[in-house]
This record gives structure tokens, C-alpha cells and sequence, in this order.
């Protein structure tokens, strides 16, 4: 599954909102960082083709995305991080045998994925996770503790059906 037309421009105008917002703004010698976070308990041809979509559609909409710095989180189990081009992700680098674990039966909460963003890539300036939609909260409290003060500005939901930013969660939709 791919994005349509429409959700590309939804996905330039979120990423936009979030660099723009105060705070986020990248300065002239400043080089852009970004965080993919990939739900690794969903359909890796959904995840592959949906990144390869927003990479597209982001190096084509403006051309400070022509050099960023990029994480790849890898959110199952246990979230791990590595360092890795844009163009990389853009091939489906992190979708490769080599690069794909084991599949667990236990699911990350997304309270521990904001925590663990918040305390690893607060220098982010955004951050887009790429999910199908079966996370599991079970502390609102401690989500909302992830979240703020900045973390919800700089999150970008991915779903197959809809893109929401993290205050969404504080804000209870």
C-alpha cells in the first residue's frame, strides 16, 4: 500500500507544520535531524512502501531534505536505533533480511516508545512513526508525561488510514 496523492501532501504540510512550529526551526548552517520509527509488528511491504512514499514525496517538496541526518528506530520488543541515509531508507535499507529481527509476540507500548524518544532523540527536530495502528497504551498518564513539553509537537502518526500529530493523545482523540 502506497500513499495517495492527497495523504503526500497531508504528510509535506505536517512535516511543515512541525519544522516551522517555534523551537523546531533549522538554522542556515544547521543540519536537519529526523527520526523514522517503524512499527516492526506490522506488514514490512506496508512499512517499505509507505517510507519510500514519504522520503519521495519530502526530498521532492523542499530541498533542505537533501542532507539529514536520519535514526532509524526500530520500535518491536526492544527499540533500537542505527544511523542511516535518507537515500538508504528511501531503497528499503531497513526492510532487508540482514536488517529485520526475529518476529515476538509481545508488543512495545507506545509509552515506552515516547520515553525512550524523548530521552534519545530529543535533538530531532521530527519525528515520524510508521505504524498500522495496533499500539498498546497502557499508562495514559505516563504517555502524556513522554509527551510533553516538546515531544508532542515534533511526532507525526503514520496510519493507513489517517496522519495525527502526538498532541492528539493529550488531547484524548
Amino acid at each position: 500500500m502506497s500513499l495517495s496523492q492527497i495523504q503526500q501532501m497531508q504528510v509535506n504540510k505536517q512535516v511543515d507544520m512541525i519544522l516551522h512550529a517555534p523551537g523546531s526551526q533549522v538554522l542556515e548552517k544547521q543540519q536537519l535531524e529526523m527520526a523514522f520509527v517503524f512499527d516492526m509488528s506490522a506488514d514490512k511491504e506496508y512499512l517499505s512502501s509507505v517510507t519510500k512514499d514519504i522520503v519521495t514525496t519530502l526530498k521532492r517538496h523542499d530541498k533542505i531534505f537533501q542532507n539529514v541526518r536520519c535514526n532509524v528506530v526500530r520500535w518491536e520488543e526492544k527499540v533500537s536505533t542505527e544511523v542511516m541515509p535518507m537515500s538508504f531508507i528511501q531503497m528499503g535499507k531497513p526492510f532487508t533480511e540482514d536488517n529485520l529481527a526475529d518476529a515476538v509476540d509481545k508488543k512495545a507500548l507506545l509509552e515506552e516508545l515516547c520515553a525512550y524518544l524523548k530521552l534519545f532523540h530529543a535533538r530531532s527536530k521530527c519525528i515520524i512513526v510508521i505504524t498500522e495502528g495496533n499500539y498498546v497504551i497502557e499508562d495514559r498518564k505516563k504517555l502524556i508525561d513522554a509527551l510533553n513539553p516538546f515531544l508532542k509537537s515534533k511526532i507525526l502518526f503514520v496510519t493507513p488510514d489517517k496522519m495525527f500529530m502526538g498532541r492528539e493523545f493529550i488531547l484524548g482523540r
